[in-house]
């Protein structure tokens, strides 16, 4: 028996050593190591796993030596430095985005479903099921392929605007609305292979805003699949440098392949000009689909101060590894 309670004390404590030394490493996430950029990712994970450890363990030392007050000094900081990140997510704090609650005639209402739907998926009807319950307004999906493209083009009837920009290496984009589509720009910022939308939608009281419909890179290295690797982030820094000069309110939609808790704005420059939909809501994690346990937020909703948010969900699974966001705004003007 004491054989056996030594094994998982050890057990524990290597795991508890991993877990300090990923939360002090991640620290550093934007330093030009992908595999430290990825301790930014499962924060919730490293959290959740560091509180249960150190409740574990403040429970169990009977006798405390000086490596169990060490120990316990890591996790506490591991937990610390996490939750310093997840904390804007939680309703602890205020949110950025006012939420709609006194609306009058003269406000515009416009909801977006984002969807990736991964290439490889074949059954498209989950997706087409949820978009006559949303009625979106908006509609971006992602990694689409030839078949994918096929498959939506029912939805021409209610969506007579769209931009299609197709290919076969998982970057596929198709943007479709119930609003007039002007001065659409398709930028190929890192990668000929990653497109990026600039649109300019008329709204039917006469107003204009910008979409940005982006798709970036993860921050790993694939080897059929285009990545960011001995690059920048200098497209979402592009990004920035548009969404500033943008003379129309603006909308940044996505599935950034980063987390909301990332470097946002040091990457695109955007300080006090967009703001996370996300902040004191909730995580609305819509990866991985496949995997409760490894779940973070990727598709994300930046909009400039004119717009307040009515509601923002998570949708049911549709064969994809990422979960549909639907959001509806309010434009005050």
């Amino acid at each position: 028996m004491e054989k056996i309670k030594k094994i998982i004390y050890g057990f524990i404590y290597s795991i508890a050593v991993l877990l300090t030394i990923s939360g002090i490493l991640s620290i550093f996430r934007n330093a030009d190591n992908r595999y430290i950029k990825m301790l930014d990712f499962p924060r919730i994970q490293f959290f959740m796993a560091s509180l249960v450890l150190l409740i574990v363990l403040v429970i169990s030392i009977k006798r405390w030596k000086f490596y169990d007050y060490a120990i316990i000094v890591g996790l506490s900081s591991a937990l610390i430095i996490n939750s310093v990140f997840l904390i804007p997510y939680t309703p602890l704090v205020n949110v950025e985005v006012p939420t709609a609650k006194n609306t009058n005639d003269s406000d515009q209402h416009l909801s977006i479903l984002l969807a990736n739907v991964k290439m490889s998926n074949k059954n498209e009807q989950p997706l087409l099921n949820l978009i006559p319950i949303k009625k979106p307004d908006l509609i971006l999906v992602m990694e689409i392929d030839e078949w994918w493209n096929e498959q939506l083009k029912v939805l021409k009837k209610d969506y007579p605007y769209s931009k299609h920009t197709i290919n076969e290496v998982a970057y596929g984009m198709v943007l479709y609305s119930k609003f007039p589509l002007e001065n659409i720009d398709v930028d190929y910022r890192q990668n000929a292979n990653v497109p990026s939308y600039e649109n300019t939608i008329l709204l039917p009281d006469g107003n204009k805003i910008t979409l940005h419909c982006v798709h970036p890179v993860p921050p790993t290295h694939f080897k059929k699949l285009p990545d960011n690797k001995g690059q920048e982030e200098d497209g979402l820094i592009a990004l920035g440098n548009e969404v500033s000069s943008d003379k129309f309110p603006t909308i940044v939609v996505g599935d950034m392949n980063d987390v909301v808790w990332s470097y946002v704005d040091k990457l695109t420059g955007t300080k006090d000009i967009l703001y996370d939909v996300r902040v004191g809501r909730g995580f609305y994690n819509s990866y991985n689909a496949h995997n409760f346990l490894m779940r973070w937020p990727l598709d994300h909703v930046f909009v400039t101060k004119e717009f307040q948010l009515k509601k923002m969900e998570r949708l049911s699974k549709i064969g994809s590894d990422h979960f549909p966001i639907f959001v509806a705004l309010v434009f005050k003007k």
